[in-house]
């Protein structure tokens, strides 16, 4: 990528698949940005673009790039696949740039500690948030092709019907309405899911589930 390109990137702002930041200075918070690019459709990372888009560069890019470079092996597991290249803007600075791929092997963790297990993240427009224990299931089983028994009863149509009037619903909506366990609740709202009935928005806090859209071909 040239400087030009770049600039016309920028101009689209930050977004799902686009994180700028202006420097490395705290570099396991690059790492989670690339774990969320990871465990979503991938996405492009760029170190010495300014949240504004103002293309500064870096003076010492090599130097940034050591401790990025270390904070991809000491905070993501498993590995991740990305490429990377020095963009110039002058003489003396340049622009860290790397492309991130969605994994298949979902999820990746970033780990605080390496003595623990970590947490995912999946990236939502312009943030990189935690996943919830039942959206890690949802990546766990996104790419098994494997189908999950899902039985419509009266539980599941108390969903439906709360979905029906308010556009969506969380778990704890659920559980309140049809009186089951937690974690029974979260199990059919993952099968839902998985099996394409039920779609999943991830919020900063909590998890909306609303009616899969059906696309109708002609």
């Amino acid at each position: 990528m040239n400087l030009r390109e770049l600039e016309e990137l920028v101009t689209k702002g930050e977004g799902q698949r686009l994180e700028f930041k202006q420097k490395a200075t705290f570099p396991e918070k690059i790492a989670r940005e690339m774990v969320a690019f990871a465990n979503s459709n991938g996405g492009q990372l760029f170190v010495g673009v300014e949240d504004d888009g103002k293309i500064a560069g870096l003076k010492f890019a090599d130097e940034e790039k050591f401790v990025i470079d270390k904070a991809i092996i000491d905070h993501i597991k498993p590995g991740i696949k990305y490429e990377f290249e020095f963009i110039p803007v002058s003489k003396k600075r340049s622009v860290l740039h790397y492309r991130i791929f969605e994994t298949r092997k979902k999820p990746i963790y970033y780990l605080h500690d390496p003595q623990n297990k970590g947490n995912a993240f999946v990236r939502v427009e312009d943030k990189s948030l935690k996943a919830s224990r039942e959206m890690v299931e949802i990546l766990r089983r996104s790419k098994k092709n494997k189908s999950y028994p899902v039985q419509l009863n009266e539980t599941e149509q108390k969903l439906f019907r709360f979905i029906g009037e308010y556009g969506k619903a969380t778990l704890s909506d659920f559980v309140k309405i049809s009186h089951i366990p937690r974690g029974k609740a979260s199990q059919i709202l993952v099968n839902m899911v998985v099996s394409n009935i039920l779609s999943i928005e991830n919020d900063e806090n909590v998890d909306y589930y609303s009616l899969k859209e059906i696309q109708h071909t002609k």
